[in-house]
Order: structure tokens, then sequence, then C-alpha cells
């Protein structure tokens, strides 16, 4: 797990990790799938939420390979969040798509003015959070809901080639 010192200013990876922290919580205490597949939907409304703002930044309207790439992984993210609120539903819950409390809402669009190496830096670290979260669901689901875990697994695998691609960036565009 990340060091708390090591968040600093990322408010994605903060964003992320209360809503692992509360996943973690609720599978201790047992709580009802619901809750715990909520957790996640929120977690990928902060990747939709970031991704998005990255794109349309001015440094995404300015290099094409940005946006296509940021709006890509906001197109993805918002897939995993559809599919996530399908589950809650199938399961009896109503979806949240609210996600009350996410810092990555706040950050305006200037502030990512050349400053793209941090903010991927920044998707890396959370991306990163966000496979654990579901590594975690899959674990907490496995043997008593496959087509929970199913679905889990998916979005796992997903978020893994999301993290490959911004380790690619970094190394590639962002040197």
């Amino acid at each position: 797990m990340m060091e708390t010192d090591a968040i600093g200013e990322n408010h994605f990876l903060a964003d992320v990790l209360r809503l692992r922290g509360a996943a973690q919580v609720m599978m201790a205490e047992g709580a009802e799938p619901v809750g715990l597949l909520q957790a996640a939907m929120s977690a990928e409304i902060a990747c939709v939420l970031r991704y998005s703002l990255i794109a349309v930044s001015a440094d995404g309207l300015e290099n094409e390979w940005v946006a296509t790439e940021c709006a890509a992984q906001a197109a993805d993210e918002r897939e995993h969040m559809v599919r996530l609120a399908a589950r809650i539903t199938e399961l009896g819950g109503k979806p949240d798509y609210f996600a009350a409390h996410l810092a990555t809402r706040h950050l305006p669009p200037e502030a990512t003015k050349g400053c793209l190496p941090r903010l991927f830096t920044e998707n890396l670290a959370a991306e990163q959070c966000v496979i654990e979260l579901y590594r975690e669901l899959s674990n907490h689901f496995s043997g008593h809901d496959p087509k929970t875990q199913a679905i889990l697994d998916d979005i796992l695998a997903d978020e893994e080639t999301h993290t490959s691609d911004m380790e690619d960036l970094l190394q590639t565009q962002l040197i």
C-alpha cells in the first residue's frame, strides 16, 4: 500500500485510498455486497472525472495523444462504472452516482497546464491502488458470488492494462 506521505497533493490517490479503506472496513465487518460494489463504483467515478478533465485540459487539447489516451481511459472507466451499477441493481441496491466527498472534482482544468508528467505519475499511483482494491474485492467474493467475482476480475484486467499504458507513456512520451 502507498505510504501516506507519498500522497502529498495527489487528491486523486487520496480519494482512491479513502474508498479502498472504506471497502476494507466493510469487508472486515461483513458488509453487504452492494456497499462494497458502491465503493468500487465511486472509484470508477473518480477515474472518469480525472481522465476526462485531463483530456479536455489545455495540455490535452494541445497534445492529441494526451486527449486520445485520457478519453479512451475515461470511456473504459465509465464502462466499469456502468457494469458495477448494473450489478448493484441486480443485487437489489440503488447505485449512487454522486460519489460524495471526491476531492478530484475540485482540480480546475488550468491546474493541469504543463503538469503532464506529474498528473500521469499521480494517475499511475491511483491506478495501482485501484488494482489492489479490485484484487481484495475479487478475493472477498471468491467462492460465494462467482458473477460478481467475474465482473471484478474483468475490470481488474482492464485496470492492469491502464497501468501498463501509463507506465509506457511516462517512459516514452513524458520524459
